[in-house]
């Protein structure tokens, strides 16, 4: 695939004033692979430039964050998918970590005297 090929000389330049065309309410997953879709990038492009598995791209993108033993797994690795398709990083991030914490409450710890 040439567009593959493209990715791989230029990195995360290779996007530089791409027109995604995203959808603005819509969950971050789905934006993410809205942004991916736009550049003409797979889950695998993907993966090999960011070092993330291809099974935790796609959790990201269906919102499922139960593979990730902690927060930070799920909202790191989702900023590196949006720097890598030339997403806003920080609001990615932020939307991800809401996601997770909705997802997977903190338990309750009762001390009990």
């Amino acid at each position: 695939m040439l567009a593959a090929a493209n990715l791989a000389e230029r990195g995360f330049d290779a996007f530089e004033g791409v027109e995604l065309g995203l959808t603005p309410r819509a969950r971050p997953g789905a934006l993410l692979q809205q942004a991916r879709a736009a550049i003409g990038a797979s889950l695998i492009d993907v993966s090999r430039h960011t070092r993330i598995t291809v099974c935790h791209l796609e959790a990201i993108e269906r919102g499922d964050y139960a593979g990730f033993h902690a927060r930070i797994y799920a909202v790191g690795f989702a900023r590196s998918y949006a720097r890598f398709v030339g997403l806003a990083e920080q609001p990615i991030a932020s939307a991800v970590g809401d996601e997770y914490a909705q997802a997977r409450p903190v338990p309750t710890v009762h001390h009990w005297a």
